[in-house]
């Protein structure tokens, strides 16, 4: 079996999300990548009966590596942005009800907001601009991938939130920035909010790339 303790990462994150309640029944979905392989939860299974064995493998054209299971629904959302992001390690789409709640409203990003934002999502969180069916897997997926541009998040519209992440917990981080971003611009309103300078943005996130955690001061 291929990439045994991915497999078992993956459901480490499910049961995570799950007892968060950030995923509900099996509506949320996560993925590793490795190389040209993708590693993605299957379709129609509880978090709870996963095994490593019921991940399927794909590979950067959607073909089935491995595995006996149907990959998730929205395979589309992380194929497509990992052909577009070679930073990307993890992906996570939540249901998360913050985020969830943001997706309905009228407007195209959440602003950014607090330091979290600018130095782990890059900037706000780019929300698609019309809803898509579920059942349209692939126009889901582009949607997704040409609107979160270099930023490690975005909004589908009235549907939910996809996190990108180098790694394991960086993904998980960045849907706690997520949900606590929408939280904080619900709580404010759309009229009454300051965000961060443009410059400010830019200089925060090239200092948590590059130089958090080797300053001298």
């Amino acid at each position: 079996m291929l990439y045994e303790e991915e497999r078992k990462d993956i459901i480490r994150i499910c049961l995570e999300m799950q007892e968060k309640k950030y995923f509900l029944g099996t509506w949320g979905n996560v993925s590793i990548r490795v190389g040209n392989h993708i590693i993605l939860t299957p379709s129609r299974i509880g978090y709870n009966d996963m095994t490593p064995e019921s991940l399927v493998v794909i590979d950067l054209e959607g073909n089935i590596v491995e595995g006996t299971n149907r990959p998730t629904s929205e395979k589309e959302v992380h194929r497509q942005i990992y052909l577009r992001r070679e930073d990307a390690g993890m992906i996570i789409h939540a249901h998360t009800k913050k985020a969830m709640a943001v997706s309905v409203r009228k407007i195209r990003e959440v602003p950014c907001l607090v330091e979290e934002m600018s130095q782990l999502i890059g900037g706000g969180i780019p929300i698609t601009p019309q809803y898509v069916p579920a059942e349209q897997h692939f126009q889901l997926g582009t949607a997704a991938a040409e609107n979160i541009g270099n930023r490690n998040g975005v909004i589908l519209r009235n549907h939910g939130p996809v996190a990108v992440g180098r790694n394991t917990e960086e993904a998980v981080l960045m849907v706690e920035v997520i949900e606590k971003a929408c939280e904080i611009f619900l709580d404010q309103g759309q009229m009454f909010y300051a965000p961060i300078p443009q410059c400010y943005i830019d200089s925060e996130r090239y200092r948590y790339l590059y130089k958090y955690g080797n300053e001298n001061t």
